[in-house]
């Protein structure tokens, strides 16, 4: 039947297919024809459905091309947050142990006593030591101490070691060194700025 069908089509010539003619086309010929307008509307629904399917495909790989690069910076952002918080927490330790070696205003006097032992036990006689006017910094205050001390190099030496080494936290700067006098006796004075620092929450000192 099928095969009859077939040769059929083949054999249906276009000029005979004038639709001016319809009306006199025989039975099997207006079936033929109506078979190919069916299949031809199917066939062209077909492929319209295929290439909105395969728009719709490569929208779909786009965007998982996206998600998956977004989901692969979110896992190297979570991979590595351990470590920052552990970071975080170091940081903090540190900040921590800082601001307890920055005296208070209550701690002021009594490293200002520290200091004077300090020079006293290395061997200096203090001819001066007085706080300066503090120094407000943007994040911290300078606590400035001038000093003038007479002693040998040795004790100096020592002093200055011993400056480093208070639980509150000293600097050193501006020092100057030179002979007492031309009597030669070894004896030379040192001038010098030392600082601490406290930070803006703390209270003021003296």
């Amino acid at each position: 039947m099928a095969a009859h069908w077939l040769q059929s089509l083949r054999v249906l010539e276009l000029h005979e297919l004038n639709p001016a003619q319809s009306g006199d086309w025989s039975l099997r010929r207006k079936s033929l024809v109506a078979l190919a307008l069916v299949g031809f509307v199917l066939l062209a629904g077909y492929l319209l459905q295929i290439h909105s399917a395969l728009t719709r495909l490569e929208q779909e790989r786009a965007t998982e091309t996206v998600l998956k690069a977004g989901f692969e910076s979110m896992a190297a952002h979570v991979s590595g947050l351990d470590a920052h918080l552990q970071q975080m927490q170091a940081l903090e330790s540190s900040f921590r142990h800082l601001m307890a070696q920055l005296p208070r205003k209550a701690e002021v006097p009594a490293l200002l006593d520290q200091i004077s032992l300090l020079g006293l036990t290395s061997g200096l006689m203090i001819e001066r030591i007085q706080w300066l006017p503090e120094v407000l910094q943007p994040f911290y205050s300078e606590l400035p101490l001038q000093l003038s001390l007479v002693g040998a190099y040795h004790d100096f030496g020592l002093f200055v070691s011993g400056l480093a080494g208070l639980p509150r936290i000293v600097t050193v700067q501006d020092f100057t060194l030179a002979p007492l006098n031309d009597a030669g006796n070894g004896q030379l004075r040192m001038t010098l700025l030392a600082s601490t620092y406290r930070t803006h929450d703390q209270e003021s000192a003296p």
